[in-house]
């Protein structure tokens, strides 16, 4: 048995003992940033697209510390940010870390929210488009750009590495998965079998294994189930990649408050995309 097949056979242990349905975050739970009655130094700049019928809102989120046409970051939110308040998207996760502590996150900010529920691979040609909008109009360099998600946005972050990586620089996804759980109608779908989760993670690990990434996810996450990030972990480990993984003892699905919390998360993207 070769390296590769050690890990997944491995990670898949952990899944036959823990594997449960993917299903909607419950993020309100976790602490947000008010953006209707933000104050703080850090700039928004709201911005809305069509792309085949449906409407974006999404944001560029420039703190102080930021340099435009500098390093930039595509953050993608979960399923429970979704709609088209233009609001939610900004509320959980990366931005009130960046809120929090401004300094420690010297990156210009790509912030999409989607309407609907599905996942984000049925909105790859609109995201796209916004980060070339961003990089035309000098917002970041198409040469420095990291991308990272919560929840539906970890699997969004991996799913889009791994379709372009030559264009993300680094990886950062939190909880995510490999398969995809909300179909084009946003209806959740059956957690996959041994074999499509076997053959999902393995082309994503494949396609990003030449970009560093790093992992994190809550061990008792009861909504994606740790194993995810457990195997792609291993996996990538046995295609020699750079990666790291992060797992918070005794945390659930909310894992992204302590995530963005890290300092070291700021640096290792900084580190990675600097000139």
């Amino acid at each position: 048995m070769n390296t590769r097949t050690l890990a997944l056979a491995l990670g898949l242990f952990f899944f036959n003992a823990q594997a449960t349905i993917v299903a909607a975050p419950d993020e309100p739970q976790s602490i947000a940033v008010q953006s209707d009655v933000i104050t703080s130094a850090v700039e928004y700049i709201h911005k809305t697209l069509e792309v085949d019928g449906q409407h974006y809102n999404w944001t560029i989120m420039i703190p102080p510390s930021a340099q435009r046409g500098g390093p930039g970051l595509l953050f993608l939110h979960g399923i429970g940010s979704s709609g088209d308040d233009g609001k939610l998207h900004i509320k959980y996760g990366l931005p009130p870390a960046i809120e929090k502590d401004p300094e420690a996150w010297p990156f210009i900010v790509i912030i999409p929210q989607k309407e609907s529920t599905s996942d984000w691979d049925f909105h790859e040609s609109a995201i796209m488009q916004m980060l070339d909008q961003a990089i035309e109009e000098g917002f970041v360099d198409q040469d420095r750009i990291g991308i990272t998600g919560l929840s539906q946005g970890g699997h969004g972050a991996l799913v889009f590495a791994s379709n372009h990586s030559d264009r993300f620089v680094a990886a950062a996804p939190v909880c995510g998965y490999p398969h995809v759980a909300f179909d084009k109608e946003g209806k959740s779908t059956p957690f996959p079998s041994i074999a499509e989760f076997q053959s999902s993670m393995l082309s994503i690990a494949k396609n990003i294994k030449e970009i560093p990434v790093w992992l994190f996810h809550g061990e008792v996450d009861p909504v994606v189930p740790v194993v995810c990030s457990r195997v792609l972990n291993q996996t990538l480990k046995s295609f020699e990649a750079d990666v790291t993984y992060t797992e918070f003892p005794g945390v659930d699905h909310g894992c992204w408050d302590a995530a963005y919390a890290k300092k070291e998360l700021g640096e290792w993207f900084t580190e990675h995309l600097k000139e």
